[in-house]
């Protein structure tokens, strides 16, 4: 409840509102003045007009000032992160700060569908954060969202903590999101990386496996045929030839049971066992590492030797098994038809030339249904 001293203040508020000033003088104190005082008046006015404009300025002027300042420092700052994140690409960083992660499998969504895409890879540095562009072949477009900071690995909103299996390679198998691209049953393969080449530096980018819809085309059907009856010819009847049976008919040849043709697998299972990769120039033992393809396709095997890495592509499409080294060009790969030694494993030599140089390899390749 108001005090009586409170409703006179916001009664002399409302009149002082509502009184009329020139130059700071209420209208009946400006009636009543002389014109030196008017003058007067109207010099103090406006010197304090002007004051608060300097007033004014200066602030303005600070403040700008300020925001200008904080601009400078956000872009050194920024800079320096960018120069961080190229030493460590280059190598000069501490152990765990650079790491490199390869999505394969699974499948990605774009607007209101999924779809298969081909194996990608890319390295990350500690602060770093990477948008990997993605577009369907209706031209609709997003990106996938991956950084690193404070020891995390972050996809999609999916969080990887380090761990020190990471040094030898960490394979998180059908793994989903529930961002934009709300990946489905992908295989999220983490490893410690020590610097990064030129071709890991090129911006990364998701491309989609196209799948073509069966065009199915509708034969035109015959047009019928016009039967004319003759009402005046009768019809002839059919004339009948006896011809004398063989006494002792021969029984009919027994048909042999149809062999059934060997069907490729569905799936199948490919083990690198042996080789050798050059590294600074010597010859290192490769270590085992399996793999395993479906019908159509297309995945990445990871051949490493000592503290050298390389990866191979693997397709099986139509029953066929392809192995290229060159980053799948086609160029100096191994193709290996369907065998039914497959069903219990089929050994096979393996050279391979190009990006990845292997010697003297073995792979065994096993059918899985």
């Amino acid at each position: 409840m108001f005090t009586r001293k409170a409703c006179l203040f916001l009664v002399l508020l409302l009149i002082a509102a509502c009184t009329p000033y020139l130059y700071g003088v209420p209208q009946e104190s400006w009636d009543r003045m002389s014109e030196p005082e008017r003058i007067q008046a109207m010099r103090t006015y406006e010197r304090e007009q002007q004051e608060q404009r300097r007033a004014a300025e200066e602030r303005a002027r600070r403040q700008a000032l300020e925001r200008e300042q904080e601009r400078a420092r956000q872009a050194a700052r920024e800079r320096e992160r960018q120069e961080r994140i190229e030493a460590l690409h280059q190598g000069r960083g501490a152990y765990g700060e650079l790491i490199r992660v390869r999505l394969q499998g699974g499948r990605i969504r774009i607007g209101d569908r999924h779809h298969h895409y081909q194996p990608l890879t890319f390295t990350i540095a500690d602060s770093e954060t990477v948008k990997i562009p993605v577009a369907d072949y209706q031209g609709r477009a997003v990106e996938l969202t991956a950084s690193y900071s404070g020891g995390a690995l972050i996809i999609e909103g999916v969080r990887f903590e380090y761990e020190r299996r990471w040094g030898k390679g960490l394979l998180y198998a059908d793994t989903g999101t529930s961002g934009p691209l709300a990946l489905q049953g992908v295989d999220v393969f983490v490893e410690v990386h020590d610097r990064s080449t030129r071709y890991e530096r090129e911006r990364p980018r998701f491309v989609i496996v196209r799948e073509d819809v069966p065009v199915v085309i509708r034969e035109r059907e015959p047009a019928p045929q016009v039967v004319i009856v003759r009402e005046k010819e009768a019809p002839r009847p059919p004339i009948v030839i006896e011809r004398e049976k063989p006494r002792h008919e021969p029984p009919a040849p027994r048909q042999p049971p149809p062999v059934l043709a060997e069907r490729a697998p569905r799936s199948v299972e490919v083990v690198l066992l042996s080789g050798e990769l050059k590294v600074r120039g010597k010859n290192q033992p490769v270590e085992k590492a399996v793999l395993r393809l479906k019908e159509g396709e297309t995945r990445e095997l990871v051949a490493k030797a000592g503290a050298e890495s390389g990866t191979l592509t693997l397709r099986y499409i139509g029953g066929e098994l392809f192995i290229d080294a060159s980053r799948g060009k086609g160029q100096g790969g191994s193709r290996f038809g369907f065998d039914k030694e497959w069903k219990t494993g089929k050994v096979y030599r393996l050279e391979l030339k190009g990006n990845l140089h292997l010697e003297k390899g073995t792979v065994k390749v096993t059918a899985k249904e």
